[in-house]
This record gives structure tokens, C-alpha cells and sequence, in this order.
């Protein structure tokens, strides 16, 4: 997590997580400022599903943030653990 923070294009990170921190970034900043470069690379790079998956989740995300500092902590947050899935089918 520490190589996500700023200067992500300078770490030891794979280049295609490299390339969707951009796309992440890009949505939560500037969707227009994603260069033509970067908007082949993610067409070559992943595939609709997953480039559908990665915007919705980042601008729900980001969404989700914003409204929860607009109206604040609720008293008591409860915690929810939804079981996720991974790539081989199992879930974790």
C-alpha cells in the first residue's frame, strides 16, 4: 500500500496496476485528462468488463466519500464483512 501513494509511477509496481491508479486517478480528478497513451494502453491492457469495473468502483467510491464527509460520522458505525470474490471462484 505504501508504493500506491504519490509517485506510484516511480515504484516497483506492475505496469498494469501503474496503469490503473492512473484510470483511478483520471476518474476521481479529470476524467477528460487521461492521456490517448494511457486510453490505448488500458483498451490493451484490460477488457471492457474490467475497465467498466474499475471506473464504477473508483467513482462509487469516490461518491461514497464525498457524501460521508458532507454528512458527517454517524454515532455508532456498524461493521459489515460482505465476503468477496476472488479470480479462482472461492471466495475469501
Amino acid at each position: 500500500m505504501e508504493q500506491i501513494r504519490d509517485g506510484y509511477g516511480n515504484s516497483d509496481l506492475p505496469d498494469r496496476l501503474k496503469l490503473a491508479l492512473r484510470m483511478a486517478d483520471a476518474v476521481i480528478s479529470d476524467p477528460s485528462g487521461l492521456s490517448e497513451g494511457d486510453q490505448t494502453a488500458l483498451r490493451e491492457e484490460f477488457t471492457p468488463a474490467e475497465l467498466a469495473e474499475l471506473a464504477l468502483t473508483v467513482a462509487m467510491a469516490a461518491g461514497f466519500s464525498k457524501a460521508a464527509i458532507a454528512w458527517g460520522p454517524p454515532p455508532v458505525i456498524p461493521v459489515t464483512e460482505v465476503p468477496t470474490p476472488t479470480p479462482d471462484g472461492t471466495v475469501g
